[in-house]
């Protein structure tokens, strides 16, 4: 299909107007509506309805747009990487993480990457995974580095035929207090006696979902979730400020445990492993930068050990 065809087509379709469209473009009207023409004869369908307020899409129209605005997302990343290959430009990479990788194997993954590849610049979103998984299949980032876990209550966002995963290791959340907390001492915690207290579990819709679950298959009601963010330092404050107990990955509290300032509870039911890996779209182009980036990633994710727990409150029974 001819790109100036497919961004005429995609400018009528934001716009709603032809009209509006052909001043956005510098065409004249006419010459636009004999290109929308010439598409349709080639899609074989027409593409718009006239309403009172200007065009809407029928359903060739709703089919074709996605697939559309994808080839010219492509497109202009082909033109950027080309400009960048020339010393025309610079090549940027659009990342993807969850809250997990904020400050941990990413801002180290990074920092190789700009040593390599001084030219290479990155735009990076933290989000849930849920999220990022939407945001890849849009065209939005090229390249996800999350944990990932597809529960039943979700399942649009499974990897399917459309996106590709690479696991590069495993991660494990579990219940972690403050060394102050009336928990941090005991030994052994039964479920009945978690649900009294208070929680801050990350505001994801797989952790919230696991943590519920444990309780409701014990036949006990779920605690109450005081506080829910996509942030795991804010949750990981709330340990310490507001008192709760919470389910982090290792490696947020590692510190903090060695320190003594965190305890770990001896809880194997809320002690969750979540696969961590690579996330991409399973067609179109994969870029010199994403591919530096991916090379790099698996070779720092290699070199980083998973956290540990460790208990330093004296546990009694």
């Amino acid at each position: 299909m001819d790109l100036d065809r497919l961004a005429q087509f995609s400018a009528v379709a934001r716009r709603g107007s032809i009209g509006q469209a052909a001043i956005e473009l510098g065409l004249t009207q006419p010459a636009l509506t004999r290109s929308l023409q010439r598409l349709e004869a080639e899609v074989g369908g027409r593409l718009f309805d006239r309403s009172p307020r200007g065009v809407v899409l029928t359903g060739y129209g709703e089919t074709l747009l996605p697939y559309a605005q994808a080839i010219l997302a492509e497109a202009e990343r082909a033109n950027d990487e080309l400009k960048a290959f020339k010393g025309l430009a610079k090549a940027n990479v659009r990342i993807g993480i969850s809250p997990n990788f904020v400050a941990y194997i990413v801002p180290e993954a990074l920092k190789r990457l700009f040593a390599a590849h001084p030219h290479v610049t990155a735009s990076v979103i933290s989000e849930t995974y849920e999220n990022l998984i939407r945001m890849l299949r849009a065209h939005e980032i090229d390249v996800v580095f999350s944990q990932y876990f597809d529960n039943p209550a979700n399942l649009d966002v499974a990897p399917g035929t459309d996106v590709r995963r690479e696991t590069l290791f495993t991660s494990v959340s579990r219940p972690y207090v403050a060394r102050e907390h009336p928990l941090a001492r005991k030994r052994k915690i039964a479920l009945k006696e978690l649900a009294a207290f208070d929680w801050a579990i990350p505001l994801q819709m797989s952790m919230v979902y696991r943590f519920e679950h444990v309780f409701r298959a014990a036949g006990l009601a779920t605690p109450v979730q005081k506080v829910n963010a996509s942030s795991l330092a804010l949750i990981r404050n709330a340990v310490y400020e507001l008192g709760l107990a919470a389910v982090v990955p290792d490696h947020v509290m590692a510190e903090d445990a060695r320190a003594g300032r965190a305890v770990v509870l001896n809880v194997p039911e809320l002690a969750f492993d979540y696969p961590v890996g690579m996330s991409w779209r399973a067609r179109g182009t994969r870029t010199p930068a994403m591919s530096a980036f991916a090379r790099i990633l698996r070779t720092v994710s290699a070199e980083f050990e998973p956290a540990k727990p460790h208990r330093h409150a004296e546990a009694q029974s």
